[in-house]
């Protein structure tokens, strides 16, 4: 099977799975709740902690509710339970804009997204993706994840313009109706991925405890704990460094554009050499750009933007791909979400000590060091993985 053939007969999937994780969850939460944090502080007194536990009890219910995920769709197929995550996800933020008066009430409504909204996450998406392409998956699951990437780009620059001049509720609606349109491509995925390749038997149970599933479980959730953070208090930390809103928007947007560029350069990477190797350097990257954060404050914010969307963009391409690649695709649903569950908790707990730490040190400056170091602590993991298993490389 030739690369060309491939997505000659998949570009339908690849096109549909990435406007649903551009319209779900991951697309529309995890760039935009810091678009409201300074709103919110006068609003209902929201604190960059209180933010920070919010976002944490949000990735804690989703992780929770990811492994269920992943049976349903392993077991009846992705586009029912796409369509239910993306009905809540809008509900969601629906709530968040009319009837939230309270720290309290914010909090609850962010973890009732995470746990109800879990099924709008991107697992029955790459799950189509890995059935539909083998030889050139990297490359189309990087394409799939550019939908998250376009939302990350083009959402927090018209939020925050929305925000700005008509008030954070008119934001959450702008962002219950993009949820809603999320229904479109849920429906229309495949009713059963058609996998190219003869599928393996799928012990789930014996891979979730093996050393390899393991350590690739650390590695992603300590990538995850160091960097995704810094991601909701990107906003707050240059508006700390005196940048206004709509051009710290603009400056967010840069992450969404690093996105991009990064899930289609690592993907195409990926089907030609070892995926630990890319995950590690990118590791790397991200740790250069938190440390010019860190030295040179908002004067190179663009810079500690690309570094970001670098790593995030890395992360989620290669969580769905390497999982596929060194576990094969029978049991991908329960073992993707695992591991995505794995990411979205540790990216969960980071915006909190992220926050907490920035409120005791009244900046920035050491939450960066901090994250610094343990991407570091990450690429050393990556490369102590073994290697993937043998594969044809792709045509072309």
């Amino acid at each position: 099977m030739r690369q060309p053939s491939e997505f000659r007969r998949g570009w339908p999937v690849v096109l549909v799975a990435a406007s649903g994780v551009g319209l779900g969850i991951a697309g529309l939460l995890t760039y935009t709740a810091g678009i409201f944090a300074n709103d919110l502080r006068g609003a209902i007194g929201l604190s960059r902690t209180d933010l920070g536990w919010a976002f944490f009890l949000s990735t804690v219910t989703l992780a929770l509710a990811l492994p269920l995920t992943g049976w349903l769709i392993d077991r009846f197929g992705a586009r029912g339970p796409a369509a239910a995550g993306s009905l809540a996800l809008s509900a969601g933020f629906l709530v968040l804009g009319t009837t939230v008066h309270s720290v309290a009430g914010y909090i609850v409504v962010m973890a009732a997204i995470g746990f109800f909204a879990a099924c709008s996450a991107p697992v029955a998406y790459t799950r189509a993706i890995s059935g539909a392409f083998d030889r050139s998956r990297g490359l189309a699951l990087g394409l799939t994840q550019l939908g998250i990437g376009v939302s990350a780009m083009a959402v927090p620059p018209i939020l925050a313009q929305i925000v700005a001049t008509q008030g954070w509720q008119s934001g959450y609606l702008v962002l219950s109706g993009l949820a809603l349109l999320g229904i479109i491509p849920a429906l229309s995925l495949p009713p059963k991925s058609r996998d190219p390749i003869r599928p393996e038997g799928a012990d789930v149970a014996g891979t979730l405890r093996s050393r390899e599933f393991i350590l690739l479980l650390a590695a992603f959730g300590m990538m995850a704990l160091a960097f995704a953070g810094l991601l909701p208090h990107f906003v707050p930390m240059l508006r700390d460094a005196g940048v206004d809103a709509q051009r710290a928007g603009l400056i967010a947007g840069v992450i969404g554009a690093s996105v991009i560029v990064s899930r289609v350069i690592v993907g195409w990477l990926a089907d030609r050499i070892e995926a630990a190797w890319l995950a590690a350097v990118c590791c790397c990257i991200c740790a250069l750009g938190c440390l010019t954060l860190a030295s040179q404050g908002a004067t190179f914010a663009w810079l500690g933007a690309i570094a970001l969307g670098t790593a995030m963009g890395a992360e989620a391409d290669l969580i769905g791909y390497m999982t596929a690649r060194r576990f094969g695709v029978a049991g991908y649903g329960r073992l993707y979400a695992v591991q995505y569950a794995s990411f979205m908790l540790m990216a969960g707990l980071s915006p909190l000590w992220v926050g907490a730490l920035a409120d005791n040190k009244g900046g920035y400056a050491t939450p960066l060091v901090v994250a610094a170091i343990g991407l570091v602590v990450a690429a050393a993991i990556f490369l102590y993985l073994p290697a993937s298993k043998p594969r044809a490389a792709p045509a072309g």
